[in-house]
């Protein structure tokens, strides 16, 4: 994968204390840019506590300049944003959906993969009350350094290919 300096990069889970949060995403899918608030406040929020957060960009449909015309946009610098032209990161974890985000512990596991809450529950329907915070609620988990069950939710937005 390249990083928007044109560096080759990869995951390194050990580099996060508590635990590395990827998330697929696309400059053009509109979940992906409905739920940058909510992927802005969960860095805020979590970013401090020895978590990393680094953005997939699958494919090569995505210029830099896009790249970083969403990033500064939906106000996301805090987030590592990476290229994954030959879907190989997404073929090794699964990822299909954007926006569709996983959890992963310093030692590699898998803890979490799926939807960020339920707010958007199938293609054009959203709930007016979010009532379940998948991902928050695997972060205060992990933060907390209770022993976490790894599950997935269902993402729901735009296919990756």
């Amino acid at each position: 994968m390249k990083n928007l300096e044109g560096k080759t990069v990869q995951l390194n889970f050990k580099e996060a204390k508590k635990a590395t949060v990827v998330f697929f995403l696309s400059p053009e899918c509109p979940l992906c840019e409905s739920y940058s608030l909510n992927i802005r406040t969960l860095i805020q929020q979590y970013r401090l506590k020895d978590f990393n957060f680094v953005a997939i960009i699958p494919g090569k449909s995505y210029s830099k300049e896009s790249v970083i015309a969403f990033r500064n946009k939906y106000q996301l610098n805090q987030l590592l944003f990476w290229f994954d032209p030959n879907y190989e990161l997404c073929d090794a974890v699964g990822a299909t959906i954007t926006p569709e985000v996983f959890v992963f512990l310093p030692h590699g596991k898998k803890v979490y993969n799926g939807r960020i809450d339920n707010w958007a529950y199938e293609l054009g329907k959203k709930r007016k009350v979010i009532t379940e915070h998948d991902l928050k609620n695997v972060l205060n988990t992990i933060s907390k350094n209770l022993d976490i069950i790894p599950f997935q939710t269902k993402a729901v937005g735009c296919f990756i290919r």
